[in-house]
Order: C-alpha cells, then structure tokens, then sequence
C-alpha cells in the first residue's frame, strides 16, 4: 500500500491510499494488498453502498494481508460518529467473492468516539450488506474496541452467503456482538478468542423477519474451538439448522454459556457437545419450539441458575452425558422455567428426553430436575450418576 502512497505514520489518512491499492488489484483480476508495519490511521467517509459511511472498501478476489499481525495496524480515527451512525471500517458493496483480510490488527478507537463509543450499529468488518458474501475468509485478525459488531458476514434470505471461513482472530471490547453471521448456507466459525464483549461472542442468524416462515434460513454453521470470556452469551444459535458447537472454552459470561433460540423458523438438527462452560448463571439455555437439538458430553460448571435451562414452550431436546458441577448443591441441574405461567395458550414442555448426565455426590435430589411449567408431554427425565 505505500507505492499507492500509504505513510503508515499514524497521522496521515491512509485510506484512500490502501483503497487505490485496493481498486488496482481488483481492476487488474484480484490479488493481495500488502500492509508493512505501521499504523496507518482511518477516516470514515460516505460509503459506496449509499448507506452511512465506511473507511475501505473491499473488492471481490482481493487479498488484504498484513506481514505483522501486531505491527500492522488499521487505526480508526477519533470523533468519526455522530448521533445514529452506521459505520463500518472494512465494508463491501452488493456480493462480494473471493476476498480475504488476514493477518492484521483493526483498533476501532472506541473511546476516541466519545458519547458514540456505545453505539449498534455499524461494524470493523461487516462485508455483504445489500448482497451476500461467497468464498470469503476473515483470519488472523485482531479486532479491538469496535463500535458495533467486530466481524460480521451476512447475505439475505433471496441469496445466501456461501463457504465462509472465520478463524483464528481475536475479538475484543466491541460494543455489541463479537461475531456474527447471518442468512449463510455453510460458515466455519473455529480457533477465535472473543473477550469482553457486550453482547453475545458467536452468534448466527437465520430468521425470516419478513414473510415469518416456519423454516430456519440459515444453515451449516460449524462453530468449534473457540475460547470465549466475559460476552453476554458465549455462542448464541439463533434460528439456526444444521448447526455444530463444540470444544469451545466457554467462561464468564453474564447470561449462558450456549443459548439456542427461536423467533419464527425453527431450530433445527443442532448439537452442542463436547464444550467446556463454567462461571456463567446458565450453562445451556434453550427458548422456543425446535425441530431437534442434542446436548451431550459437555463438561458444565460454576453455574448459580441452572445447568440447563427450558423456556418458552420448549420442545425435542435430549441431554445425555454431560458432567454438571454447579455452585451448590442446592442449584437446579435443569431447569424447567416458562416465561409466563397462566398463558393462553399455556406454555409447553414436550419431547425432552434427560438421560445419563453426572452431578456430584450428594447434590439435593430435589434440585436435579425442577420443573415449573403446568403443561407437559412425553419429558424423560432418567438417573443422574454421582461424581
């Protein structure tokens, strides 16, 4: 980027220097524009899809890389929002493919941003918006102190993203979710840290808000090895098919440690398995209607509320083999919690199958299963064995 006239100084706007770079590679037929080490400051301006405004622009068959993961570093600049901003500093315009940002640090200035510095909207990375994203991979990245999202790829509902690859970065301190991908048909979500983060660390989406189909719109999300501390909700499936979380590190977090939830598709063939979540009230949340989810072999602890937790008409959900270790033993393993008693219609727990777990010796019996909805049907609640 410095033969385009990059200073990496950290004063000059260096963007529309690593945007002409950016232009050239995708004029000439793709290739990789290189970041040397520097700080190479950022200032937002109106964005290319006509909506708020953006620093860079990435290009289909562009490779963004830096040399120096730590030392290459895109700086957003102080005072850059104002009051309802939707900014992003690494955005795209209608589909984007074969594009790649790997191997550098994004510093989103957030509290240079002042009142702003808490704001939704906007992202570091959010490619796709008014399009979708095909054959895309963000890696190696560090994002910090963004206002909005840290990464986000998304399609829509009439054109899916597609092979989307999201690994091994570091996300920290953004002002609402860590990653997010949303409208997707296949996203390996896997090796990232996500600390601190106000909302939830993972997240995938795939609800028709439009036409509320019954139908989950998003699929194929492998969402693995991941090491998450102190978001909201560590990895957050929401209307989600098709979908595996598993050996990630989960700790800290304010809410649940894995939370799948229903708008109007279905959740459906979920599993969580084999993930390590301690410190957090919930350790599995679960809220609405699904069309099957396996919990199992989780290794579960630390939790004040409950191991696991069935709420809103929960329904088709086996928990087989995890080892719960709570706070006390007077806290509830699972936890059958509607959100309103006295409904109409009243809400339901159906097809729960609860088999095989461990919990400690002499933990209440009364609390393994505690049970507060007046509807049921078909819920198997079987032996739990000492530990």
């Amino acid at each position: 980027v410095r033969a385009f006239g990059a200073r990496g100084d950290g004063v000059t706007d260096d963007a529309p220097a690593i945007q002409r770079a950016i232009d050239a590679a995708a004029k000439a037929g793709g290739g990789v524009v290189t970041l040397d080490p520097g700080t190479y400051l950022l200032r937002y301006r109106p964005s290319d899809d006509g909506d708020g405004g953006s620093a860079l622009t990435l290009r289909s068959g562009v490779t963004l890389e830096g040399t120096d993961r730590a030392r290459c570093i895109l700086k957003l600049a102080d005072a850059q929002l104002g009051p309802g901003s939707y900014a992003r500093i690494i955005a795209s315009k209608g589909e984007i493919s074969r594009a790649v940002l790997r191997g550098f640090t994004i510093d989103g200035s957030r509290q240079g941003q002042g009142q702003f510095r808490d704001g939704f909207g906007g992202a570091a990375v959010l490619l796709g918006w008014k399009g979708r994203c095909v054959d895309v991979t963000v890696e190696n990245l560090n994002v910090r102190d963004a206002v909005g999202q840290g990464i986000m790829l998304q399609g829509s509902i009439e054109s899916l993203s597609r092979n989307l690859r999201i690994a091994n970065n570091l996300v920290e301190r953004t002002s609402f979710i860590g990653i997010q991908c949303s409208q997707f048909d296949g996203v390996e979500i896997v090796g990232n840290r996500i600390n601190d983060c106000y909302d939830n660390a993972i997240d995938v989406y795939g609800d028709d808000t439009a036409g509320h189909s019954t139908v989950a719109t998003s699929h194929r999300a492998t969402i693995t090895d991941n090491q998450i501390r102190g978001c909201s909700i560590g990895v957050f499936l929401e209307t989600v098919a098709d979908c595996v979380a598993a050996r990630n590190v989960i700790a800290d977090c304010k809410i649940a440690g894995v939370r799948v939830n229903r708008i109007h598709g279905e959740p459906r063939n979920l599993t969580i398995e084999r993930n390590r979540i301690s410190g957090t009230p919930i350790g599995v949340a679960m809220g609405g209607d699904t069309g099957g989810v396996v919990i199992r072999d989780n290794d579960i602890r630390s939790f004040a509320k409950a191991g696991i937790e069935f709420s809103y008409n929960v329904s088709r959900v086996t928990a087989t083999g995890n080892r719960f270790l709570p706070e006390n033993r007077t806290t509830p393993i699972i936890l059958g919690q509607p959100t309103k008693l006295g409904s109409t219609p009243e809400e339901q727990l159906a097809h729960i199958r609860v088999q095989d777990n461990r919990v400690p010796r002499g933990h209440d019996p009364q609390k393994l299963f505690v049970n507060r909805y007046r509807r049921i049907a078909e819920v198997e609640v079987g032996r739990f064995a000492s530990q």
